[in-house]
């Protein structure tokens, strides 16, 4: 355990090359060697909103050599409503690195200039209003599910691989909205425009952007979270190594600037706020699906 690692390190991230999971991951990637001691490689395995990557984590040893950047609430939602191979316990949480907000937005040569506008297009059209996000019961779709039901509105919800995807979508016109995270919508500058974003209070980075709060929907509040994770039964003294090295990482200066200029808001958690986070979480997300009929 002591050489650990004296090889190189893989991080599976289970989106495609160029999201906002992925985008962040690499820029970790890049600092790592300083703190771990060993190279980490970004290996992509997109698919099913996650589950791919995800279900083929599942499979690893669990010796620390195989990590896999997380998402919450994707992957405590994602068990709980299809048949996926991990569950939350698949995960033995290292850090959390980052929060990002979901934000609706929309070409910026649409008609739709509000949210106001997207809910009345929406109610004069049911169910024709495409909405393109990265896939089912990631958070961009619970923030979809909760504003159809907050308004009482009904659109097609659209899931892709992932963010890129979505994004790709929306800019060829094929999708009318993107819920998308907050990072994404930052790096796309004027090429789109933000209708609203899913925080408790306007955010720093888009401070124009007004929340679904204040617009009147209060229950619509979400955030892809973002950290770094081992296999369940990965040894504690690799654990523990692991989760030193990423913490001294996330305070690197260079680093962090690094992550600003990406549109990535950082949000460092150590192992035990993670767990604890999750547990608070994983029973709001359970009353939240009941609540919108997804579960029994």
């Amino acid at each position: 355990m002591d050489k650990y690692p004296d090889k190189s390190v893989q991080m599976v991230v289970a989106y495609s090359p160029g999201a906002a999971t992925d985008t962040q991951a690499r820029i970790i990637a890049k600092y790592a060697k300083e703190y771990l001691g060993q190279e980490v490689v970004i290996v992509n395995k997109p698919g099913g909103g996650g589950q791919v990557g995800w279900n083929y984590f599942s499979s690893v040893k669990p010796d620390g050599y195989i990590l896999s950047a997380y998402n919450l609430p994707h992957i405590i939602t994602q068990p709980l409503v299809g048949n996926t191979s991990y569950d939350i316990d698949t995960f033995e949480p290292i850090v959390n690195w980052g929060g990002d907000p979901t934000v609706f937005a929309v070409r910026n040569d649409s008609q739709m200039k509000t949210l106001d506008d997207l809910i009345s297009a929406a109610k004069e059209s049911p169910g024709t209003m495409t909405i393109g996000n990265a896939g089912k019961f990631v958070g961009q779709h619970l923030a979809i599910l909760l504003l159809e039901n907050a308004a009482e509105i009904d659109v097609e919800d659209i899931p892709f691989k992932g963010s890129s995807e979505a994004i790709s979508s929306l800019l060829g016109g094929h999708t009318d909205i993107l819920a998308g995270n907050l990072s994404d919508i930052y790096r796309l500058g004027s090429e789109v425009r933000p209708l609203a974003i899913a925080s408790e209070e306007r955010h720093p980075f888009a401070p124009d952007v007004p929340t679904f709060k204040e617009l009147g929907f209060p229950q619509v509040i979400m955030s892809t979270d973002r950290g770094i994770a081992a296999r369940e039964g990965t040894p504690e003294e690799i654990i523990e190594k692991l989760e030193k090295s990423f913490l001294a990482l996330l305070e690197d200066q260079e680093f962090l600037d690094e992550m600003e200029k990406a549109g990535a808001d950082m949000l460092v958690m150590d192992r035990q706020q993670i767990k604890e986070e999750i547990d608070r979480r994983s029973k709001d997300y359970k009353e939240l699906l009941k609540s919108i009929d997804i579960v029994d």
